[in-house]
């Protein structure tokens, strides 16, 4: 008889908790059915390259059953086609979050170091931010640049934003609490949040698109309202009175915010949209007309500005 091949057993790519009013938490993240490259020694251009890569080629833990085990309470649920699951349990979830296989009893290994349970800091201000252009230099209207610096910079070596980067200092004085919502597939979690960490930014809950395979990379548009209805579960759900709003100008950020604006106009008490190239075309000036006019305060800066007195923020009313 031949030697039988052992299934590869899968792991936790992605895990959070995110504590809700009513005393309710979101608990989401993603499996996968293998590690992905991880090569020993120091992390340079082309071991980069190939780590990054090899995300796409993993398949996803889809369409399996799972329990989700938090303080002595099992909350059962399902992954999706990539892995992905989204469950609001009703508790307030404090400490470690084991994931067990249907059948299983070994809770799953959880290969990442970033942050899992989010304690609400007791504040008023939450900060909804986006990352590309936002707080690192994506070059995400140019697709040639944006695949260069993804694929050989590491995250230790990738620029950030020096304006979004003073604002947080004052948002941390402030103990708002941080989301960040992006369109960037769950495979650049590792990234991303290497990226937080070597920049001391603070360690917010990622919200990113589901995980992919290479050919869907290649072939499969995201979902346009993915950012939209990410940030309405934030306002509609966590405890904060007011919300800053984050963004830039390279992709769809003002137009979504618009539209958050017009929904919860009490909610937003500034927006920040990052200018990505020096001149202004006719419709990012649209834009930023339209944000105007909706009476919320807005700022359109550019990387290097500086912070002023209005950046300071007074304190909202609870």
């Amino acid at each position: 008889m031949g030697r039988r091949t052992q299934k590869p057993f899968p792991i936790v790519w992605q895990l959070s908790a995110l504590p809700l009013m009513n005393k309710r938490t979101l608990i989401t993240g993603v499996l996968l059915t293998n590690v992905p490259y991880n090569g020993n020694g120091e992390l340079r251009g082309f071991r980069n390259l190939v780590n990054i890569l090899s995300t796409y080629f993993i398949t996803p833990y889809g369409n399996k059953n799972i329990s989700l085990i938090a303080d002595g309470v099992t909350t059962n649920t399902k992954t999706d086609t990539t892995g992905g699951f989204w469950t609001i349990a009703d508790y307030q979830h404090e400490g470690r979050i084991d994931v067990i296989v249907h059948g299983g009893n070994i809770p799953l290994k959880i290969i990442h170091n970033y942050p899992i349970a989010y304690k609400s800091r007791g504040g008023t201000l939450g900060v909804i931010s986006d990352i590309d252009d936002t707080i690192i230099e994506s070059f995400t209207s140019d697709i040639f640049k944006r695949i260069a610096v993804l694929l050989f910079r590491t995250p230790e070596k990738r620029k950030p934003i020096d304006f979004t980067h003073k604002l947080f200092k004052v948002f941390e004085e402030r103990k708002a609490n941080t989301y960040y919502v992006s369109k960037s597939e769950s495979n650049l979690f590792g990234t991303l949040t290497s990226f937080i960490e070597h920049s001391g930014l603070r360690k917010g809950m990622l919200f990113l698109t589901p995980y992919m395979n290479f050919w869907k990379l290649l072939t499969t548009k995201k979902a346009t309202d993915f950012k939209m209805n990410r940030i309405r579960f934030l306002i509609e759900n966590t405890a904060e009175k007011k919300y800053i709003l984050l963004g830039d100008d390279s992709q769809h950020d003002m137009e979504i915010y618009f539209e958050v604006a017009k929904a919860y106009p009490k909610s937003i008490l500034k927006i920040y949209i990052r200018q990505t190239k020096p001149k202004i075309s006719l419709s990012r000036k649209r834009g930023i007309e339209n944000l105007r006019n909706t009476g919320i305060p807005i700022k359109y800066f550019k990387a290097d500005d500086h912070i002023e007195e209005s950046d300071m923020l007074s304190p909202t009313k609870k």
